[in-house]
């Protein structure tokens, strides 16, 4: 890639590759894509906000506060929005930051610059690449495609788009992060036949099956993991160091943990290139050899081939049609995933365009398809639904109306009746996944269409038709036949019931429940505890300060943190830890002053 001096005054179309680690952007110049890098000609842009308490801070300005105040630092956020409490409590345990749900479902962090989502995080790493392109073409008119994993389902996808908008993006589409990279090299290459995309990268992996044909892109079936990546080879590869440098007497705190990701990140990179790194941890010196990182992440590689090998089987695919395979993301560097995958599909994989790169180039590619008016070499995409999506039925079933790796945009209609007699209204009550029990699938949204006339049950009509635009992004139109009663909704965000459970992604990272995690949990719960005891006694002494109002709220706010406690519940512990601190600061601003009263009057009584 090189470095642009020339500007042009067409419509500035752009592509931007938001990722887990690194985020991107790409323009057209001359029909060709090409990244924009910042006034130190870099391209990538860590994915990392600091949120301080006079400013935001964001990529390469942010990364010397991940380990200077990791609470205020949000890093990998795209592995955290669209997602629940309860999903990160359990693959998450010990992230470093104080969270909880706003009403709306979407996730909150408490820092110096106050509350702050998930989706504004997001949106500010846009706004930056943004800026980025407009600084350089001295334009704020811009069409934009940003890709995102195939696997992010549609509240996710809801997200990002409600980030871009707020970033003051004009998003004209979200394109798969796969598909994106084959645009890339289809243009190039030419290529007819089966074509595999594996994209591992630092937060997600994708697998993506396409038919291409001479311009004909089409997403024959798509799979993979929205928690499997790069990072997971840092926190593995850090709790490795951890044990064999014998750290467990160290007092594990925020830093620290971030100190240990800091450290395994560096070194996985130098895995990449030499056969043994020497590493550095605090006091403690030592040597990492590929061997042994090869060994401890072998399980993970292992696991994106199985999840190769059941698309294949879905769709009966015989691996011997497969003409190339192309290697996307950052994490495809690491040498045995590259082995792993030649050995799988016996053939070499395509890394001649850069892999950290690739992604963006297909989004600009893809977007100037989309605004251009000439036909001519016009690319036709095809894209599948990742995730099958149906309504639940008597008996706690799921009724599927589109089904998975169906092409979009599409359109589906079901018809339905009423399970009781006289019946007026019924529960529309929308499930995304694979399993037939509603229990394990995700519930993306409920509503109730009224007015239906008293009828015998059976003999009532209600057609239910779902729509899929090509964003991915869901409408519903329920419709009653006999009273033309009808009512539509959108799902572009997360709603209230949204479970968010995942469970029809099975997960099995054990090993993030380890000794260490454990004991930052206990030593949580310690701090805790002495913070109870210490209120106590000061209110034993000193409660009069204060009005019964403001002592029934730090006596409320005292009993929800006991209650986490009691709960073993970590990320719970810290919030209610957090606004207890909020709550008495006041009662010990009042105590400070009347203890350096009382000190002052005593000084006084004792000279009279």
């Amino acid at each position: 890639m090189i470095f642009l001096k020339d500007k042009f005054n067409q419509k500035l179309i752009l592509g931007i590759d938001f990722g887990t680690t690194y985020s991107l952007i790409s323009t057209i110049e001359n029909n060709h894509a090409v990244l924009l890098s910042d006034d130190k000609k870099r391209y990538l842009l860590p994915s990392i906000v600091h949120c301080g308490q006079d400013n935001f801070t964001i990529g390469w300005d942010a990364t010397n506060q991940v380990l200077k105040d990791p609470k205020n630092t949000v890093v990998s956020v795209k592995r955290l929005i669209g997602r629940s409490i309860d999903f990160i409590k359990k693959e998450f345990p010990i992230l470093p930051y104080v969270i909880e749900q706003n009403k709306k479902g979407d996730l909150v962090f408490y820092t110096d610059a106050g509350q702050v989502s998930s989706t504004q995080v997001v949106s500010k790493i846009l706004r930056h690449l943004k800026k980025r392109a407009c600084a350089f073409y001295k334009k704020k008119i811009d069409t934009t495609v940003i890709t995102v994993p195939a696997y992010f389902d549609n509240v996710q996808r809801s997200l990002i788009k409600e980030a871009a908008i707020t970033g003051g993006i004009n998003l004209i589409r979200l394109l798969n992060e796969p598909t994106s990279a084959a645009v890339a090299y289809g243009l190039e290459k030419n290529k007819k036949g089966i074509v595999i995309v594996y994209d591992l990268g630092g937060g997600t992996f994708d697998i993506s099956v396409l038919n291409l044909n001479k311009g004909l892109f089409e997403v024959l079936a798509t799979s993979g993991d929205s928690h499997l990546g790069g990072d997971d080879f840092d926190v593995i590869l850090a709790n490795y160091i951890y044990k064999k440098a014998n750290l467990s007497n160290h007092q594990y705190n925020d830093s620290f943990h971030a100190l240990l990701l800091e450290v395994a990140k560096a070194t996985k990179i130098k895995l990449t290139y030499h056969e043994t790194v020497s590493v550095r941890v605090l006091n403690w010196h030592g040597i990492i050899t590929r061997n042994e990182f090869d060994l401890i992440i072998k399980h993970l590689v292992k696991k994106t081939l199985l999840i190769c090998m059941k698309i294949f089987k879905e769709i009966n695919l015989n691996i011997k049609k497969i003409k190339e395979v192309i290697m996307v993301g950052g994490s495809t560097r690491v040498p045995l995933v590259y082995n792993e995958v030649k050995k799988f599909f016996l053939i070499n994989p395509l890394i001649s365009i850069n892999p950290d790169q690739v992604v963006a180039i297909g989004a600009a590619l893809q977007c100037n398809m989309l605004v251009s008016r000439s036909k001519k070499n016009q690319t036709i995409l095809l894209d599948v639904v990742p995730l099958s999506l149906g309504i639940e039925v008597m008996g706690g079933f799921v009724e599927k109306i589109i089904f998975r790796n169906s092409h979009i945009p599409i359109s589906q209609t079901k018809e339905f009746t009423t399970s009781k007699d006289n019946q007026t209204g019924i529960i529309v009550h929308i499930l995304q996944g694979e399993s037939e029990l509603v229990k394990n699938c995700s519930s993306l949204s409920r509503f109730v269409l009224k007015d239906i006339s008293p009828r015998k049950a059976g003999t009532i009509r209600i057609l239910v038709t779902f729509q899929i635009d090509t964003d991915g992004l869901i409408s519903i139109i329920a419709h009653e036949k006999s009273t033309n009663t009808q009512k539509i909704v959108k799902i572009d965000r997360v709603l209230l019931d949204y479970k968010n459970d995942f469970k029809n992604i099975k997960n099995n990272f054990n090993y993030f429940k380890n000794d260490y995690y454990f004991r930052v949990q206990e030593e949580k719960k310690i701090e805790s505890k002495n913070v109870l005891d210490l209120l106590e006694s000061a209110l034993r002494q000193d409660r009069f300060l204060i009005s019964s109002k403001e002592l029934k709220k730090i006596k409320l706010n005292q009993e929800k943190l006991q209650r986490s406690i009691d709960e073993d519940d970590f990320y719970s512990i810290k919030l209610n830890l957090k606004k207890l601190d909020e709550v008495t600061k006041n009662f010990f601003s009042l105590r400070l002053k009347n203890a350096i009263n009382n000190s002052i009057n005593k000084k006084i009584d004792e000279t009279k």
